[in-house]
């Protein structure tokens, strides 16, 4: 079982999200609404996944991407976008990115994030 962060503003994403990883049989730490708490709860709570998006409040998805990596080699992030275009993000380093999902995503979509991070099934 992994510890998975879900980062978005929409409360409706969070439950979305928080089902279909449930669902895998994987663990929601934590839920932030913006950049600037994903970055806080992330050195709090290490998870071994994060799902965030891109256009947020008070820091932006790729800008706390940006400041998690700078700390942390390690971590993994799944950006989740209503745009859809790699291009788009501004991140100092895209090695630590598993996937680009655009919204609105689909269950699978979720799964196949999951095993391309952690390199295997779930099932």
């Amino acid at each position: 079982m992994k510890k998975i962060m879900i980062v978005d503003d929409s409360p409706m994403i969070h439950k979305l999200l928080k089902k279909e990883i449930e669902k895998l049989g994987h663990e929601v730490c934590y839920c932030a609404t913006n950049g600037q708490e994903a970055v806080e709860k992330y050195f709090e709570l290490k998870p071994d996944l994060i799902f965030m998006d891109v256009t947020m409040p008070v820091l932006e998805g790729d800008a706390a991407y940006n400041k998690i990596c700078e700390k942390d080699k390690s971590c993994k992030v799944v950006f989740l976008t209503a745009i859809g275009d790699k291009e788009l993000l501004n991140v100092n380093d895209t090695s630590n990115v598993v996937t680009i999902i655009k919204k609105p995503f689909k269950g699978e979509d979720i799964q196949n994030a999951i095993n391309m991070a952690f390199g295997g099934h779930n099932s």
